[in-house]
């Protein structure tokens, strides 16, 4: 009979959700098994009627950008993990919760694999229609395709774009209900929506148990900063060729906010290394708010306001998050201390968060040294910098 397990927890009211671990290996098996299937259709529909320069390499393609997303569906499948163990808890017995269960995941799921195809098949329609006006340019398409034509073609593109995602999403949620039961299966009927504490003494009243919430904050803390780090680093070949000085600044950058992590997971230095993770988030805030705004004063483009791209929204949020937990850590140490951590469903849901944050800003910066393997595309950056 198929049930839900918490391994053996006792009622809820006996066992506090903060002591509750995440069973993480459920999660990453499920999160594993959607993100590689959902994107094979995302490949599929892109060779079938994507832009022709995306269609080369197809099994590599495939392997990259599975791997890219699957901290969304880490997160997709935690989600559902947390909200089954708030309302199922009680009735971890019931064989009914396991299909609810179920249900929850493969609808998370489903919501990342139609957002991915939504995201690939918009970037698709984009490339075509650049490819029609560069045509209608250079003359290529003159003779036989006036303007009017070139809007017709244009607004084909994006309808077989539309039914085609319309087409596949149906495909993703079929092969995501198929595939959750199957591994439903494979694991017994059972699906563990927690584990229980190891070891002795984890004891939520005590010190330690107090102190966990500031440990909880400072991690968030080093995530932040390794991941804005990351997307620093994504973009640096790229400002090395436009602007030595301003490549040897995101060299700089990244090193310094992995430096500040690194003494962060040292705690050398707290309250020092605490002052360090303020500056460095808020000084390149304020510089990327100047160059946005009024343009820098200096450099090949001075006084022009540089446009705004997914990579850099996402870095300024991660920073915006370091700085604030940052400023909590300094101002706010005892009241942290004294309150309850949250649960490490709630807490694990956070740091995936930040986690999807780093991996999609750093697949938006257009990493250029994906085409030193022949498996990528010409990457378009415009607009996408930090």
């Amino acid at each position: 009979m198929a049930t839900l397990s918490a391994d053996a927890l006792p009622a809820r009211d006996a066992l506090p959700d903060s002591r509750r671990g995440v069973p993480w290996k459920t999660v990453v098996t499920l999160a594993a098994v959607l993100a590689y299937a959902d994107g094979y259709w995302l490949v599929s529909l892109r060779g079938a009627i994507g832009a022709i320069e995306r269609t080369d390499h197809p099994f590599a393609s495939w392997l990259r950008e599975s791997t890219a997303v699957l901290p969304v569906f880490v997160f997709a499948v935690l989600a559902a993990l947390t909200l089954a163990l708030h309302w199922f808890s009680p009735r971890v017995g019931e064989t009914r919760t396991v299909g609810a269960t179920a249900l929850l995941i493969v609808v998370g799921g489903t919501l990342v694999g139609v957002a991915a195809l939504v995201a690939s098949a918009a970037y698709d329609y984009q490339l075509q229609s650049a490819q029609l006006h560069a045509m209608q340019g250079m003359g290529a398409m003159r003779g036989h395709c006036d303007t009017d034509c070139l809007a017709r073609e244009d607004r084909d593109s994006l309808a077989l774009q539309v039914r085609g995602v319309l087409l596949v999403s149906r495909w993703i949620l079929l092969t995501n209900l198929v595939l959750v039961a199957w591994v439903v299966a494979l694991m017994g009927g059972r699906l563990n929506l927690s584990t229980a504490p190891r070891g002795p003494g984890v004891l939520p009243e005590t010190e330690p148990g107090h102190r966990s919430r500031v440990q909880q904050v400072r991690l968030l803390l080093v995530v932040a900063l390794a991941g804005s780090a990351a997307i620093h680093a994504a973009v640096i070949p790229e400002h090395l060729a436009e602007w030595t000085a301003a490549g040897l600044f995101f060299i700089l950058l990244s090193a310094g906010e992995l430096a500040v992590a690194g003494l962060l997971l040292a705690r050398v230095r707290p309250r020092t290394a605490l002052l360090a993770a303020a500056t460095i988030s808020v000084a390149p805030l304020l510089l990327w708010l100047y160059s946005r705004t009024a343009g820098l004063p200096f450099g090949p483009e001075a006084g022009t306001p540089e446009s705004v791209g997914v990579p850099d929204i996402l870095a300024c949020s991660l920073e915006v998050g370091s700085l604030l937990a940052a400023l909590a850590l300094l101002r706010s140490t005892r009241r942290l201390a004294g309150r309850s951590p949250p649960s490490s469903h709630v807490h694990g849901l956070v740091v995936v968060a930040l986690v999807c944050m780093t991996v999609i800003g750093v697949g938006g910066s257009g990493l250029s040294w994906f085409d030193a393997f022949g498996t990528s595309a010409s990457h378009s950056t415009t607009g996408m910098h930090h």
